[in-house]
């Protein structure tokens, strides 16, 4: 049965159930952003509202124009640094605005991602997250040690601890296989480098983990949810994706668990 009730979560507080009409009306009220969550049923998960397919065609009245290709000279000023609205573009879908708080935010909850566009009003055409300056790792990392208020919202402690592993891996969708390694480990998903540029978020890939670093072999199925941006000369580059376990054998899951103390205990 389709799912018409939906239940939000907004500031750290869950409210509803809301029709998708009710959800838009919030939207455009300002009551709700596009960065807080809905609960969806059939994934038996919190989604991103902007993320939501359902919403997707009423939020395009939304949808800031595309910015120019180049300045013109009568353009505007661009505005200060913390007034700056900031939209983005992920696929044809433009999304905004938002600020630069709520730009770390979704990139730290994988709604958006390093190789995802963003632009304000000052910028001469969309440039890549990764390639902005202010969402560098040194520009997080310095926010991050700041003492601005809401932070606690916006850098959040993972679910899951990870720890540095190595270990060679195979990883294939069924159809083709691809050579890779792994860097990271957590109970609830790895970082790994894959020999192949075009895995995309969302995408559910099979590893099958070589024994290596404290762990013995093992398989996992599991959903790519990050992808880190690089320049790549071919389909065939190695690049770096965050995994989440979608299905992992009790025996892995206590090993990687005792993995985790240990290292932990040993840092």
């Amino acid at each position: 049965m389709k799912q018409e009730l939906f239940y939000v979560a907004h500031a750290g507080e869950q409210s509803g159930p809301f029709s998708l009409d009710d959800i838009f009306a919030k939207i455009e009220a300002k009551k709700l952003d596009l960065n807080d969550y809905l609960y969806d049923e059939a994934s038996q998960d919190w989604v991103v509202l902007m993320a939501y397919p359902a919403l997707s065609d009423k939020m395009k009245s939304m949808k800031p124009s595309a910015p120019p290709k180049a300045a013109k000279e009568d353009a505007p000023a661009p505005p200060e640094k913390d007034a700056i609205e900031w939209f983005v573009l992920k696929g044809e879908n433009k999304f905004g605005p938002f600020t630069v708080l709520d730009i770390v935010k979704m990139l730290q909850d994988k709604s958006v991602f390093e190789f995802d566009y963003v632009w304000h009003v000052g910028l001469k055409a969309w440039k890549r997250i990764a390639e902005a300056e202010e969402f560098s790792p040194d520009a997080i990392r310095n926010l991050k040690n700041s003492k601005l208020p809401d932070l606690t919202e916006v850098f959040f402690r993972r679910r899951h601890a990870r720890v540095q592993h190595g270990a060679s891996i195979l990883v294939h969708d069924n159809k083709t296989v691809w050579k890779g390694k792994s860097v990271e480990v957590s109970s609830g998903g790895a970082g790994i480098v894959v020999e192949n540029a075009l895995l995309q978020p969302g995408q559910i890939v099979h590893l099958h983990f070589k024994p290596g670093d404290g762990l013995p072999p093992f398989n996992a199925s599991c959903e790519v949810i990050s992808k880190k941006f690089s320049q790549v000369s071919s389909q065939h580059a190695p690049v770096q994706y965050g995994v989440k376990f979608v299905h992992l054998n009790t025996q892995a899951q206590k090993d990687i668990k005792e993995l985790t103390a240990r290292k932990k205990k040993a840092a």
